[in-house]
């Protein structure tokens, strides 16, 4: 048995590794190409796979090619259900996919595979109640998955940015100083670098010091957001802004870090709230988007008031111990676990 799914990444590389029982056939670059790798594998092996999984809609910022795509996934679509072919949806961002320039042609495209699927699933059970709301379906037509062990890099603890980290919280650890952790890349929905400063100064006001290790390709990004935002957080002595991007050993670097700082404020999974809870560190965030919801249902940090008015008592309890709490997230949250649910999907009929 096989099937096809979208991208050869680390998420579908994982849940291949944990599901013997079935190939996960994956497609590697542009997803344009779905529709002839569907016939040619069906041609080569002399039989149709069980399921075509699809995955992120994202747009492209050119018009024909926005077209392109929306064009290839009703072929898809369309292939799917001539040839009897099971049609899934990992619905990664289940409120608005993270790029869209031609939003029409997005919102076409959703409407389409969320209509013609014959089954959508989520990246968390606790987001099965917000896509049948958002999506407009019965929740019976949803499932989910889940992700597992980040792939964390183990080559970087000594390269110069690692160094450039650990220099910054040895040059600033004074007896109640607090170190967060904010990488990635800069996205629409990603909204710490713009609370940063907030957060900083917020907490100086109740005596909390506050440093902010922030990395990313950002500085473009935020500067066509906010100018003013931009040139603070270069200055501010209190943040150590790392443009471009990086790669250190995130298991290394986290026994210098006291939690992740991140805000989101869509309905999707950042692979942060895993990186944090297999490395046994806790999340800060704001009161926005679903990563609020995680935070507080599975206890992995502290959740911010969208005024911080709660600074003080958000970042002591940020020093809770949960160790309980990421054991238990680990053991539900894992590729095995993902797999499983995918592979039932898959055979369903």
């Amino acid at each position: 048995m096989y099937a096809l799914i979208q991208d050869d990444d680390t998420k579908s590389q994982n849940l291949a590794k944990e599901m013997p029982e079935i190939e996960l056939y994956r497609v590697n670059g542009s997803t344009n190409k779905i529709p002839l790798l569907l016939i040619k594998q069906i041609i080569k092996r002399r039989k149709k796979p069980k399921a075509v999984i699809l995955r992120y809609l994202n747009d492209s910022t050119s018009f024909i090619k926005s077209i392109i795509r929306f064009i290839t996934n009703l072929v898809t679509v369309f292939l799917s259900k001539l040839l009897g072919v099971r049609l899934i949806w990992i619905c990664h961002n289940v409120d608005k996919e993270s790029k869209e320039y031609f939003p029409y042609l997005v919102r076409l495209r959703r409407k389409i595979v969320t209509k013609f699927s014959d089954k959508i699933l989520v990246t968390d059970k606790l987001l099965i109640k917000h896509a049948a709301k958002i999506l407009k379906v019965n929740e019976a037509k949803i499932d989910f998955i889940t992700f597992g062990n980040p792939s964390i890099n183990q080559n970087h603890n000594t390269n110069d940015l690692g160094q450039e980290i650990i220099e910054f919280i040895q040059k600033n650890n004074n007896e109640n100083t607090l170190f967060g952790l904010s990488i990635g890349n800069p996205n629409k929905k990603v909204l710490q670098p713009f609370y940063t400063i907030d957060l900083i100064e917020k907490a100086i006001k109740f005596g909390v010091d506050l440093k902010i290790i922030l990395g990313g390709p950002l500085s473009d990004f935020i500067k066509k957001h906010d100018m003013d935002t931009y040139k603070k957080l270069i200055d501010n002595p209190n943040v150590l802004f790392l443009d471009g991007k990086v790669k250190v050993n995130e298991s290394y670097i986290s026994q210098f870090i006291d939690f992740y700082w991140r805000v989101y404020d869509d309905y999707s999974v950042p692979f942060t709230v895993y990186n944090a809870a297999y490395l046994k560190k806790p999340i800060l965030t704001m009161g926005k988007g679903f990563l609020s919801e995680m935070v507080f249902e599975y206890e992995l940090g502290s959740i911010l008031e969208n005024n911080m008015s709660n600074v003080v008592n958000a970042i002591k309890n940020l020093e809770k111990d949960r160790t309980r709490s990421y054991d238990q997230f680990t053991e539900t949250h894992n590729w095995s676990i993902g797999a499983k649910q995918l592979y039932k999907i898959i055979i369903s009929e």
